[in-house]
C-alpha cells in the first residue's frame, strides 16, 4: 500500500493516505457528489493500493456543504465493504451531519463501521479500535 504525501484530486475530491496509513476524502465546498465522482475515487483507491486485502480506515473531511446522490450513496455502500474498516465523517455543518446520519441509518446493513465526529482527534481516537 502507497503511504506519504501523494495526494490525488478527482473533479471535486481530494484524496490522499496518511503517514499513519488512513485514507482522507476531502470534497471541494458545496460540491454534488454522483455515481461517477464515486467510481473515480474508488478508481484511487485501488491505484493507492486499498482493497479487499488491503482494507484502511477512512476520514471524510467535509466541514463545508455538499450533496451526496442516491446513486453515489449506494455505490458507496455497496463497495465500500471492500475497502474499508471503518469510516468517519468530520463536519460541522449541519446539512452534511444530516446526510450522515441518513448514510449512517439507511445503509445500517453495511459490514462498515460508520460515525459522525466533530473533530479529527475524537475521529482518530474511534478509527483506533477498528485498526487491524
Amino acid at each position: 500500500m502507497h503511504t506519504g504525501q501523494t495526494s490525488f484530486k478527482t473533479s471535486s475530491t481530494q484524496i490522499f493516505l496518511d503517514e499513519e496509513g488512513i485514507l482522507w476524502i476531502r470534497p471541494d465546498d458545496d460540491v454534488e457528489i454522483d455515481e461517477r465522482e464515486v467510481e473515480s475515487c474508488f478508481e484511487i483507491y485501488r491505484t493507492l493500493g486499498v482493497g479487499a486485502n488491503a482494507k484502511v480506515l477512512q476520514i471524510v473531511d467535509a466541514p463545508q456543504s455538499l450533496h451526496m446522490t442516491k446513486e453515489a450513496r449506494d455505490y458507496a455502500a455497496k463497495y465500500g465493504n471492500d475497502y474499508f474498516l471503518a469510516s468517519a465523517l468530520i463536519t460541522n455543518n449541519l446539512s452534511v451531519r444530516i446526510i450522515g446520519n441518513f448514510f449512517a441509518l439507511f445503509y445500517s446493513g453495511r459490514k462498515v463501521p460508520f460515525r459522525l465526529f466533530g473533530d479529527v482527534e475524537s475521529a482518530k481516537k474511534w478509527l483506533e479500535q477498528y485498526r487491524d
